[in-house]
Formats: C-alpha cells, structure tokens, sequence
C-alpha cells in the first residue's frame, strides 16, 4: 500500500497522521467528557502526542539527521504551541508551581498524574505504529531486544546541559507569556528547536523529565541514576532557577497588582 511512497517520507507522514489522529481524539473526549476530569485528559492525550512525536522525529534524526529533525521538529512545535492549551505536557511548571505559587492542589495533582498515564502508554503506542514495519528504522526499532539511552557525556554534565536548556526554555516560556500569540508559539517554537539540535549529540536535548523517562528509561547505556540526575534532577533544578528569576523580575509588577 505504501510502495508509492519513498520510505525516507513515510516518518514525515506518520508524525503528521499522529498529530492529526491525536487532535481529533482530543476534541472528541474534551466534548464529551466531564469537566472535573477534562484536565486529567488532555495531559494524558497531549503527553502522549508529545512522546509518540519525538519518537518518531527520532527515527527522522536518523535518517536525514540534524536538518529532517529541525525542519519536523520546528513545524510540530508550532503546532503543539497553538492547540495544546492549558495542557503542558511537562512536569516542570506544576512543580514549579507548588513551590513558587499556592502549593500543591487538585489541578497540579491531574496535571501530573495526566503526564505519567499518558508517557506509559506511549511504548504501546509506538510499538503498535512501528510493528508494521514500513521503514526499515521501524522495523529495528521495534525488534530491537533493547532501546538506546540519549545520554553520550558523564552524568554530572548532561545534567548541567539538561539544566541549563530548561532554564533557557522555561525563561522564554514564561517571558513569552506577555507578548501577543503569534510572537510567543514561534519564540517558543524557535527556541525549542534549536535547544534540541544543540543538546542532541549529548543529552538527547529532552529538558522534560516525563519525555526522557518514557523515551529513554532503561534503555542500553545508562543506569537509573543517571537517568534519574540528569533528566530529573538536573533539569528540574533548571527550570527552578529559571522561575525564580523570573518571580524576582516581575515581583515589583506583583505587588502593584495586588
């Protein structure tokens, strides 16, 4: 069915049919689910877009390498920005939250349970898209007997680069939050892309610990504390320091609010 197609595009067009198949699941069960539960839902339908994405934008990096990947990654940024909503995907910002906001409360605790449902069922996910093998990438993918980890540096520091892009992202994620919608979906689209093509000979660029641990967690080449200091640890602590300089920033502009 697919012989039409060169097997170099047949990636391209998986991303596309994912994020399309996605989207329209997400607007059925946002219609018609419940509103208590509709937070819950979409982190685990958007934590789940995230992951099968990069997976596959993975198999792109290895086939047409750094130029595939940002072009792809680039356009699934922008479009991620524009329709995820108040859906992050990404456990940094409620954590942050219950630090630097009101302290742990009910749609912090869906938020993240959201993201740990959703990043589980991604290795069904993309084992059920790769078993029917119409790359050769996905055909070793999914017969591979063991995945292979992104971190290529000593631990100490991929955690100083996984720290050190997550605090650039979330700085302009948060800054961007004043600036008019079409500025803030292209910065942060621009700076996402480039972070990943900067850090992906050495970390992988993940700066989200929900995205590295589905994608990542107990592949061939690292232990679970390096797992865990350098996509936990290191970047959580990034995006720590990057809220509280930005909390420091803007607090003259609190005070005068309240």
């Amino acid at each position: 069915m697919l012989e039409f197609i060169p097997s170099s595009c047949i990636p391209y067009l998986v991303l596309l049919l994912n994020s399309i198949v996605i989207h329209i699941f997400r607007k059925i069960i946002l219609r018609f689910s419940p509103l208590i539960i509709q937070l819950l839902l979409a982190e685990i339908v958007t934590t789940l877009e995230l992951c099968a994405g990069c997976a596959e934008l993975g198999v792109i990096y290895e086939i047409h390498g750094y130029l595939g990947l940002g072009f792809a990654l680039l356009a699934v940024c922008l479009w991620w920005c524009a329709i995820w909503g108040n859906a992050e995907a990404c456990p940094n910002g409620p954590l942050e939250e219950c630090i630097f906001g009101n302290g742990m409360n009910l749609d912090i605790v869906k938020q993240l349970t959201g993201q740990v449902i959703g990043g589980a069922l991604t290795t069904l996910w993309i084992n059920y898209i790769w078993s029917f093998h119409m790359t050769v990438e996905h055909e070793a993918l999914h017969t591979a007997a063991e995945c292979q980890a992104g971190l290529q540096v000593p631990m100490l520091y991929g955690a100083i680069i996984e720290g050190l892009i997550t605090l650039i992202s979330r700085t302009v994620a948060l800054e961007s939050s004043y600036w008019i919608t079409e500025l803030t979906i292209g910065a942060n689209a621009v700076v996402t892309t480039i972070l990943v093509l900067a850090a992906t000979s050495t970390t992988g660029g993940f700066f989200n610990p929900v995205l590295a641990t589905a994608l990542t967690l107990g592949c061939k080449g690292n232990t679970l504390t390096e797992h865990i200091v350098v996509y936990w640890i290191g970047s959580l602590l990034g995006g720590f320091i990057g809220r509280f300089l930005y909390e420091n920033r803007h607090w003259d502009e609190k005070v005068k609010m309240s």
